[in-house]
């Protein structure tokens, strides 16, 4: 069985393509471009022979600093390895009959939901709304409908959705007993975050949950590590049933609680991204090849206007993308790359205006 094709798969590329590793700039995975914080790469060394005992089975520090930095409640949280696992031990627990995904989004929804066998209805988001969430979608939903996923800001999009929207489609949502589960994976890259999070809610509605991921913004996604919140205790414990013991490595709870704890990284990054994804973009948008959608995190969708094959194109010049044809509601005209160092971002965009150029 092949899986969905995801960014970051730079290892099978190189393979396909008898590329060298080394010479390949991967704007397919969106990861903090500051790289790895020296303080959770040292911590990460440090503890290094804490592999030889097991994890703390309660992962207790880590869900005291998660708690903290959500401020939640720590009997709040489930952890899983990377949001993934937090998605599918959902899907597991709830074992939907019927799901709404949007469309295009996060492909692991839908993984999720088929790996319980469970109906999957689509919602497409439309071009000509930039891809936005409308009163559409919560007229869309019925009693017929167990579980939606929300992806927050969307990926591949970038759009955001604020706050206000969001409650008034769970509010919906709980009068119809239809679960919510809200992906907030990309929202620590942005600094107004508490407009668009409904992490606030989960006291509220016992419909809502959160998946967020650590891997992207403290760049570890090789060590895999995310976490889930609700407030509703019988799913709580479903969830823990579906759930393998020691599913969180030692290596990866530690880089968590150090992350978690970097104020000066964790600003740092944001200001970063804020400075560099508005360059890139700026940048993209002066290209006439190009529709540019407006971006939110530290990624950027657009559209190309000509025929081509434009990932195979910048692989000459040692740049791999993503290309978005294989989400549902996406053909091969659409792409998202990451936002990375200046450096890199100029590297990417000389290369486009050679492309588009045709200085081949």
């Amino acid at each position: 069985m092949i899986k969905s094709v995801h960014g970051g798969n730079i290892d099978e590329i190189c393979r396909v393509y008898n590329i060298d590793r080394e010479s390949i700039t991967d704007f397919s995975a969106n990861i903090n471009p500051l790289g790895l914080n020296l303080n959770i790469k040292n911590s990460i060394i440090d503890n290094l022979s804490d592999v030889v005992n097991y994890p703390d089975i309660t992962y207790y520090e880590l869900k005291e600093e998660i708690s903290k930095f959500e401020e939640i409640k720590k009997e709040n949280i489930f952890l899983g390895n990377g949001a993934a696992e937090c998605i599918f031990n959902l899907a597991r627990a709830l074992n939907p009959k019927k799901t709404l995904l949007l469309a295009p989004s996060f492909s692991e929804y839908e993984e999720g939901v088929k790996s319980v066998y469970g109906d999957i209805e689509y919602f497409l988001l439309k071009e000509e709304d930039d891809f936005k969430l409308t009163d559409e979608l919560i007229e869309k939903l019925d009693e017929s409908i167990d579980l939606l996923f929300i992806c927050n800001p969307n990926n591949p999009t970038g759009v955001i959705t604020d706050g206000i929207y969001l409650e008034k489609l769970i509010k919906r949502a709980e009068k119809l007993n239809i679960f919510v589960a809200v992906d907030e994976s990309f929202l620590d890259f942005v600094d107004n975050k508490d407009k668009y999070s409904v992490m606030k809610l989960i006291y509220k509605y016992s419909n809502l949950i959160i998946v967020k991921s650590l891997t992207k913004f403290y760049a570890i996604p090789g060590l895999r590590i995310g976490f889930g919140v609700t407030n509703n205790e019988d799913l709580l414990r479903k969830i823990d049933r579906v759930t393998m013991s020691w599913n969180v490595n030692t290596l990866a709870s530690i880089a968590a609680v150090c992350g978690l704890k970097e104020i000066t990284y964790n600003k740092e990054s944001i200001d970063y991204v804020n400075t560099e994804r508005e360059y890139l973009y700026n940048k993209l948008k002066d290209m006439k090849s190009l529709k540019v959608f407006s971006p939110s995190v530290n990624f950027i969708f657009f559209k190309i206007k000509e025929d081509m094959d434009l990932k195979m194109e910048l692989l000459k010049y040692g740049i791999l993308i993503r290309s978005c044809n294989n989400y549902i509601g996406l053909d091969d005209k659409f792409y998202r790359i990451a936002v990375r160092t200046r450096e890199e971002n100029n590297k990417i965009i000389n290369a486009l205006n050679k492309v588009f150029n045709d200085e081949r």
